[in-house]
């Protein structure tokens, strides 16, 4: 069906201010034109797609009104919060076994093996805040007080021995969130989500793998205290 270029213009407006991260490539796909007439539009209407994110991520922040600091290493994120005053809570709790060859890859494990995931969503001021994610090879039983714990998940399973457990590979990405994400933390499939993530070695061994994820529009990690770090960049590769 056509539009007329009137509501084709506002067609056009209307996904920019409505969705501020959209490039103007996937505007004009929306809107059935080219990237050029989105441009025209937008610079006719003096809108700013920068400004506009700018805008949505100062309104985001003081909506969500939390600014905490992890300061320690092992620190689970649910006592940082608590600690700056918000309070904490469970609303899901989902534990499933799943193949993942790259999981198991990284795990040090057959890549046919069968492992336990368990996550749960956290919530901070009566709001979805993050989803935390625990996935392990280890023959593990699930307590009743996951749901209810203040204790971060690798605790709670007994992958964290205080004095004999570090966290080595911490990757920080951007990824499309899958259903079940999305679902936690009222998004829609595909949404962008920042996913933190860091391998559990308890005794020399590789017992976990962690993951938390936030929505990508509405959280920002900034790297404080030390000046200087290490960064790795590498490029996903899917096995097959």
């Amino acid at each position: 069906m056509m539009r007329s270029a009137t509501t084709k213009k506002e067609h056009i407006l209307s996904l920019a201010q409505r969705d501020p991260f959209l490039r103007v490539e996937e505007i004009a796909a929306k809107a059935e034109t080219t990237p050029r007439y989105v441009r025209t539009i937008l610079s006719e209407a003096r809108i700013s797609l920068m400004q506009l994110r700018r805008d949505y991520a100062r309104t985001m922040e003081r909506r969500l009104g939390i600014n905490v600091t992890v300061d320690r290493a092992g620190q689970g994120l649910s006592d940082a919060l608590s600690l700056a005053g918000n309070e904490v809570g469970v609303n899901k709790v989902r534990v499933v076994q799943v193949v993942d060859a790259r999981l198991a890859q990284i795990l040090g494990v057959p890549k046919e093996e069968s492992l336990l995931k368990v996550s749960r969503v956290r919530l901070v001021n009566k709001r979805p805040f993050y989803v935390s994610e625990v996935i392990t090879h280890k023959h593990l039983v699930v307590e009743e007080d996951l749901a209810t714990s203040e204790k971060p998940l690798r605790q709670l399973l007994g992958l964290e021995i205080p004095g004999e457990t570090g966290f080595v590979d911490r990757s920080l990405e951007v990824e499309p969130a899958d259903a079940y994400i999305a679902a936690c933390l009222g998004l829609s499939a595909g949404h962008p989500v920042i996913k933190s993530g860091n391998v559990i070695v308890t005794r020399d061994e590789r017992v976990g793998i962690e993951f938390n994820y936030f929505d990508a529009h509405r959280v920002r990690f900034v790297l404080a205290g030390q000046s200087e770090y290490t960064l790795k960049i590498e490029e996903k590769v899917d096995l097959a």
